[in-house]
């Protein structure tokens, strides 16, 4: 893996980016409403790490402006080193695009410090030499299995 600098890429041997879910072709976006971990907590393959609502998960509900909350489940492990954009309580959180970056998880609390100090210094750009094959896989699970226009933000 290709980090920013070459101390920091001897120190951080695996860097998981945890993605946005992309649950549908048709999807418009979503919109991280909990995050399940706190940054510095070890995440376990399975433990479910976010939950979301997802707008225009098919034509239909793009039509009739429904979304759908869900729940995000990992099935990579590591320590959830930053959130990008953390949950604000009374807020409406941005919407994100399926596929982008909304966390890193990494393998050991010295990386874990070592990306915290990268992130702070460089925000999302230090992601751009991160090879794809460091996407954390997912599942993703209905949360509220009754869609009705329930969003955060209405």
């Amino acid at each position: 893996m290709a980090c920013m600098s070459a101390a920091f890429g001897q120190r951080c041997r695996h860097l998981t980016v945890v993605p946005m879910a992309q649950v549908s072709p048709s999807m418009t976006g979503g919109r991280i409403t909990k995050w399940t971990k706190d940054v510095g907590d070890f995440v376990s393959c399975y433990d479910l790490l976010y939950e979301f609502e997802v707008s225009g998960l098919t034509d239909i509900d793009e039509e009739e402006n429904v979304t759908t909350k869900m729940e995000l489940e990992s099935c990579d492990e590591g320590y959830l080193a930053v959130v990008f954009d953390p949950v604000v309580p009374n807020t409406c959180p941005k919407i994100v695009g399926g596929g982008t970056p909304v966390a890193l998880l990494c393998d050991t609390v010295d990386e874990m410090h070592d990306v915290q100090d990268q992130f702070k210094r460089l925000g999302p750009k230090m992601l751009q030499n991160v090879p794809d094959h460091n996407v954390m896989p997912w599942h993703a699970y209905l949360l509220e299995p009754q869609r009705k226009d329930n969003s955060c933000c209405s």
